[in-house]
């Protein structure tokens, strides 16, 4: 018959203390002697203030929230400020500039055996409302210095609003290569091209 043995997995001693002294003297140079009482810690709570505490439980409930709802939120807040921006980063030109000179070009031409400068453009009505058109200034220079300025009459009285008005107008011109060119309104206010 085969004997049943017993498995000890671990001995356990108890160990007394050194009854010998420690060859090098200890000291505490910190301890004082006498009858005074040794100081005690007190610990102070920090007063938070409501705004600090509303911060925390908004970490705190980040925190919890699991890595794929945290990244929704995150892209909704970049894709709501990024749409905010565009939104409120308007030109503004439609309200402070209502009419706007566009598509300014010139070129050199013969006409009747003289050379003259032809200017076209347009003006752009961009507000919601019917706008009284001013005159228009075509100014040429030439080496650094003007030329001539001539006025240009629209057509027309009035714009309607998101409506565009052309207008051309021909200067003779004897210089040699193309002048600068600049077309503007005659009233303050209104936008230059």
């Amino acid at each position: 018959m085969s004997r049943r043995v017993d498995y000890v997995d671990a001995e356990f001693e108890v160990i007394a203390g050194p009854s010998r002294r420690a060859p090098y003297a200890v000291f505490n140079d910190n301890a004082k002697s006498g009858n005074r009482k040794r100081p005690t810690l007190t610990v102070v709570a920090e007063k938070t203030s409501l705004a600090a505490r509303v911060l925390s439980l908004a970490e705190g409930r980040l925190r919890d929230m699991p890595a794929r709802r945290f990244a929704g939120l995150v892209a909704g807040f970049a894709l709501a400020s990024f749409l905010g921006i565009v939104g409120f980063a308007g030109d503004g030109q439609a309200d402070v500039q209502p009419l706007l000179i566009t598509g300014v070009t010139s070129t050199l031409d013969y006409s009747g055996g003289m050379r003259v400068l032809s200017v076209y453009g347009s003006i752009d009505n961009r507000s919601d409302v019917e706008q009284r058109l001013p005159l228009v200034l075509v100014g040429v220079a030439a080496n650094g210095r003007q030329v001539t300025t001539t006025r240009v009459m629209p057509e027309g009285a009035a714009i309607a609003p998101g409506e565009s008005r052309h207008f051309m107008t021909r200067l003779p011109y004897a210089g040699g290569k193309m002048p600068d060119v600049t077309v503007s309104f005659a009233e303050n206010g209104v936008s230059t091209r």
